[in-house]
């Protein structure tokens, strides 16, 4: 039997952050398919992480971290919280495959573009267009920001915009500054967060003087979009990053 694992952050004082995590594991019970149990849990509320291994059946388990960038809470808290040797574990009967986060996962580019169509459904946007992907960033580790200029790398490739540019909100460059100046008639930014929460609908809404979905000012339409790891096709992201892990471990 299979287990998949899928590791949140989880808040307190957010109830929205687990929210995705929920909904993605439903949408793999659902839809996707492949694993004979599909588990939630999280770092600051229930169901922990710490206890899950012991909820599960399955002799093979894939737990797979619902994180954009490798950090602090990949490399080192769920490894210690589940008692993980690497990418491979055996223990207490059990083979456990860890995978990587989401964010630097190849397919990760094909859900930033399917958010993207959704905002941009129906909405007229004539003229030169700019996609802005913006994270979180910190100085204090370059993974964080290193996806996001990889996802914008990925999709520049693809030649769908007339340019592609990444923004922040606690690093350079700021994304206030990004949207202000980049060159475009309208300016698409998706933030590259896991859920919706203070940041997303509050701080950067308010920072950027954004009216909503759609904002005209200075000849210069800016569409805000939802985070990515709201969209429903994370949910096949998730299984994808797990079915790699099972195949890394047989290579």
């Amino acid at each position: 039997m299979k287990a998949l694992v899928i590791v949140g952050h989880g808040s307190h004082l957010n109830g929205d952050s687990s929210l995705p995590i929920y909904e993605h594991a439903a949408r793999i019970r659902r839809e996707i398919g492949g694993f004979d149990e599909v588990v939630e849990c999280f770092w600051k509320e229930e169901p922990s992480m710490r206890h899950v291994l012991d909820t599960v059946e399955s002799d093979e388990v894939f737990i797979v971290p619902a994180f954009i960038s490798q950090g602090y809470f990949t490399e080192q808290v769920i490894p210690r919280e589940l008692g993980l040797d690497g990418s491979l574990t055996e223990k207490d009967g059990k083979t456990i495959h860890y995978a990587g986060p989401l964010g630097a996962f190849e397919g990760m580019p094909d859900v930033i573009l399917e958010r993207t169509a959704d905002l941009m459904r129906g909405k007229e946007a004539g003229g030169t267009t700019a996609l802005v992907l913006l994270g979180h960033g910190t100085d204090l580790n370059k993974n964080s920001s290193g996806v996001i200029y990889l996802n914008a790398e990925r999709i520049r490739e693809r030649n769908i915009y007339d340019l592609v540019e990444v923004g922040f909100l606690d690093q350079e460059p700021e994304i206030s500054g990004v949207v202000e100046n980049v060159e475009a008639e309208n300016v698409i930014v998706i933030p590259v967060f896991i859920a919706e929460g203070w940041h997303t609908r509050e701080t950067i809404p308010e920072d950027l003087g954004f009216d909503g979905e759609v904002t005209v000012r200075d000849g210069k339409a800016v569409f805000y979009g939802a985070p990515v790891g709201t969209h429903p096709s994370m949910a096949r992201l998730i299984a994808d990053r797990a079915r790699e892990a099972e195949a890394a471990s047989l290579a």
